[in-house]
């Protein structure tokens, strides 16, 4: 393992053209691989080299499941190589199933730990995780696991601080900052959704007072609200980019905050040549190539997150880097008029409006938002009137606002509950 932490070191952090070099070789293995396997790949890439990436079809998620369903698996037994078959969260909307080998769940347990010593981050503090779980909703309360070391095969080279794992339920926030402060945090990795919504029962500053180090933010981006709150307590953020079908993608970087270090070790990443409005920005839709992906090809496979992509990074890196990163499409608002937004709507700013225990929110048309308050039968007019005015400034006026309380919210067969998505095309 840690052979493996050098040479992702020495590929993301050395000379561009050793980097590009190697880049090109693993990308030229994988086509030959796919060609060699797969009908489906070989009518795609045609006579395409290693060169000509950019000359292929973006690889879109229809296209994918296609692909999986009438292939399968691309490595057999016989490749002496362990597979298991995956598949997403569906945040997009639909789950896509798909298969990996153990050698990207090596690769990112590597890619992870090597950040710390890319970064020069401590590794004597503790490590705490924060995870949703997604079981029936009878269930109830928080489930911890401790471990001594969170460096895996390196704790018996190197003295990391403790483990913890903490898997929690969204009616039980209210019980993690107990929780929390029984163990130094050290370095805190969860989503911010999980954040603000302890925050609507505790003060931020018991993070602080838990001797919480650093605040490692995964799975979306977060609020400038939140990023205040921590630049407050200072405490500083590092967001990571992933993707559950090709592993890690970006880390922010140390001095440049909202510029992310592209996992070159990992994956290629571009742009396609549309365009499209978030605000004032102008982003692109981005394309991954996942260098590894032998059990199921991913390809200029299209995410569905848009932003924007430089040769290398403001502080010196000299590497592609990303930025204006806002995340996956249906996070975003869709206006008529082709324009996108952020929609940032917190549990701690319904809280003081009405009772709930989960909220989700959903943009079934171009001029409808769709708001289930979970825990109720019915509101109050008050707390109808206070939440659809909340809504409405928030959204705009070209929005209907379609408020429905319900005794529990339907989240359908995706692993991962958002706040909001948009459901237009």
């Amino acid at each position: 393992m840690l052979g493996a932490i050098v040479e992702v070191a020495l590929v993301e952090t050395g000379d561009r053209t050793a980097r590009e070099r190697w880049q090109h070789s693993q990308l030229r293995n994988l086509l030959k691989h796919a060609r060699e396997r797969s009908a489906f790949w070989r009518k795609r890439l045609a006579g395409k080299s290693a060169s000509e990436l950019e000359a292929l079809p973006a690889l879109t998620r229809r296209e994918l499941i296609e692909q999986v369903g009438a292939e399968g698996c691309l490595l057999s037994k016989q490749d002496g190589i362990q597979v298991e078959q995956n598949a997403t969260s569906g945040s997009s909307g639909t789950p896509v199933t798909f298969f990996v080998s153990a050698v990207n769940a090596q690769y990112n347990i590597v890619r992870s730990a090597a950040q710390y010593f890319i970064e020069g981050r401590d590794i004597s503090l503790n490590r705490t995780r924060l995870t949703e779980t997604y079981k029936p909703h009878t269930a109830k309360g928080i489930s911890v696991d401790r471990s001594a070391s969170w460096l895996g095969p390196l704790s018996t080279l190197f003295k990391s601080g403790a483990n913890r794992r903490i898997d929690y339920r969204v009616a039980d926030v209210g019980k993690l900052a107990a929780e929390l402060q029984k163990q130094d945090v050290g370095y805190l990795v969860c989503p911010p959704r999980i954040l603000e919504s302890i925050f609507s029962h505790e003060s931020a500053e018991f993070l602080k007072q838990a001797k919480t180090r650093m605040w490692i933010c995964v799975n979306e981006g977060a609020s400038p609200d939140l990023l205040k709150t921590f630049s407050r307590l200072q405490i500083p953020v590092r967001s990571a980019y992933s993707a559950e079908e090709v592993g890690a993608i970006g880390f922010e970087c140390p001095t440049h905050a909202g510029h992310f270090h592209i996992a070159s070790s990992n994956v290629l990443v571009e742009t396609d040549t549309a365009s499209y409005e978030v605000g004032e920005t102008r982003v692109g839709r981005l394309l991954v190539t996942h260098l590894h992906s032998y059990a199921t090809p991913f390809i200029r496979y299209d995410l569905g997150d848009l932003g924007c992509l430089r040769s290398s990074c403001p502080c010196g890196h000299d590497g592609p880097t990303l930025y204006n990163l806002f995340g996956r499409q249906s996070a975003l608002l869709k206006h008529a008029d082709g324009r996108l937004s952020p929609f940032h709507i917190r549990s701690a700013e319904l809280i003081p409006l009405a009772e709930f225990t989960e909220f989700k929110i959903r943009q079934t048309a171009l001029d409808k938002i769709v708001v289930e308050i979970g825990g109720r039968t019915e509101l109050a007019p008050k707390e109808f009137e206070a939440l659809h005015d909340l809504f409405k400034k928030r959204a705009g006026a070209e929005f209907t606002i379609d408020i429905r309380p319900c005794r529990e919210i339907e989240w359908g067969e995706g692993r991962k509950w958002l706040g909001f998505r948009c459901e237009i095309a």
